[in-house]
């Protein structure tokens, strides 16, 4: 919103003009009118070098096309830098919304990602979620480089991402998340109706609805079907 700043101006009336004013310069002729219009003048330039900055502004400020974070974010600060994590996927404001980038080394975060792996190279233990790792730090994990072993064993399915397309879209599903490409990168995006993912949540929770089973995770529904899980509308909520 806006909010001028006006200067008061005494009303013309009150004045009682009843001869053009003339100051001591010779040169310079204000009339009653003319005064009461500068004074208007005045009023407008002072509302104006004194409005307020609107709040539309400051919200676009970012995310020029609106796209948000997945529910259950966490906000991780790693120096100046400031990231967003939510199941092991960390993001970052880009210009066409929040884009998934690499994990960056020092990150802490409270609680793991589902389905990670645990390792143990001598006396150290670390869990890997995809290719990133994690040690225990000051009661949670702390996202540290890969440790110095001959060899790993390998990625579990569940950390790679399902391609699932709805009509001509391709998006990109990951334990309950739905991604899709951009110039600038993998953005996250609402869950889309219709689309059938091979496999549901770890957490997906089982809802039965007029002898209907449904599945729900970070309030995405899910319905079994022959292909697989299809995104649904919850019709308990229409």
């Amino acid at each position: 919103m806006i909010f001028p700043i006006f200067f008061c101006v005494k009303p013309l009336g009150a004045y009682r003009v009843k001869a053009p004013i003339m100051n001591t310069n010779p040169r310079v002729f204000l009339s009653g009118k003319k005064l009461a219009a500068a004074g208007a003048i005045l009023c407008g330039l002072a509302g104006f070098a004194f409005t307020a900055p609107s709040a539309s502004a400051e919200v676009r400020v970012g995310v020029s096309v609106g796209v948000g974070l997945p529910r259950g974010y966490t906000e991780v600060r790693v120096g100046r830098d400031r990231y967003y994590t939510q199941r092991g996927v960390f993001y970052q404001r880009g210009p066409r919304g929040y884009v998934v980038v690499r994990a960056p080394r020092g990150a802490w975060v409270r609680t793991l990602p589902p389905h990670y792996t645990r390792i143990y190279v001598g006396s150290s233990v670390y869990y890997r979620y995809g290719d990133v790792y994690y040690q225990p730090s000051r009661d949670g994990y702390v996202v540290v480089d890969a440790p110095p072993a001959p060899s790993l064993p390998p990625a579990r399915p569940a950390d790679s991402y399902q391609s699932v397309w709805v009509g001509k879209q391709e998006y990109l599903f990951k334990d309950g998340q739905f991604f899709t490409k951009t110039p600038d990168g993998m953005i996250w995006t609402p869950a889309p109706m219709g689309a059938i993912t091979r496999d549901l949540p770890s957490d997906a929770q089982s809802i039965w609805y007029q002898n209907q089973e449904y599945f729900e995770s970070d309030e995405v529904y899910f319905q079994k079907t022959p292909d697989g899980y299809e995104v649904v509308s919850a019709p308990w909520k229409k």
